[in-house]
């Protein structure tokens, strides 16, 4: 507005009220974002608490030896899901591995996360010998989500290697792939203190 009078010549052109007048709409424009990105946030935080489940869901899990009812394995869903899933990676890059030597290929990146899918299926493995705690079930899913951001580079380099096979695995293990997060829970099944 002090511009377009200056511009129109109704308001004194002097540069101290210029600079006064852009000094003042920078501090309003600056205060008006902040108050805004601290608003989008106190949402996002109101939407995460409100995902949680209310302490009554989890009352019964702290008196129960066993919180995830999985049968003999004692793995909650997503970890018996992860230990199939992992179980097929292990098939998958046993034989990129085998095709990439027979060929001359580098095969030290596909060692490697072999090596970490047969770790990872051995801890679940171990782990379904004891009951599915609240802590053992935040540890496997922590575990595996940290195994699985890298499956998909993983995958990428196998079906380099021999990209007919790569199709057939998938075809064949359908189910594992999408399953390995588990079921999701049914309505009146407790929820787990984070989201999935």
């Amino acid at each position: 507005m002090y511009t377009l009078g200056v511009v129109t010549g109704v308001a004194p052109g002097d540069t101290k009220w210029v600079v006064l007048t852009v000094a003042c709409c920078s501090i309003v424009t600056a205060t008006m974002l902040v108050w805004g990105r601290s608003r989008r946030q106190e949402a996002d935080v109101r939407r995460s608490e409100l995902a949680r489940p209310a302490p009554e869901e989890l009352t019964n899990w702290a008196t129960e030896t066993t919180l995830v009812d999985a049968g003999e394995g004692h793995l909650p869903p997503f970890g018996e899901g992860m230990l199939r899933y992992s179980a097929a990676v292990m098939d998958l890059l046993d034989h990129a591995i085998e095709v990439a030597r027979s060929r001359g290929s580098e095969t030290e990146d596909l060692i490697t996360a072999r090596e970490d899918a047969k770790a990872l299926n051995s801890l679940l493995t171990a782990m379904a010998a004891e009951p599915a705690r609240l802590g053992k079930v935040a540890k496997v899913h922590t575990i595996c989500s940290l195994w699985e951001s890298n499956q998909d580079r993983v995958e990428q380099e196998a079906s380099e290697v021999d990209p007919d096979f790569h199709r057939r695995w998938r075809a064949r293990n359908i189910a594992v792939l999408r399953l390995r997060h588990g079921d999701r829970p049914r309505r009146e099944e407790p929820a787990l203190p984070y989201q999935v």
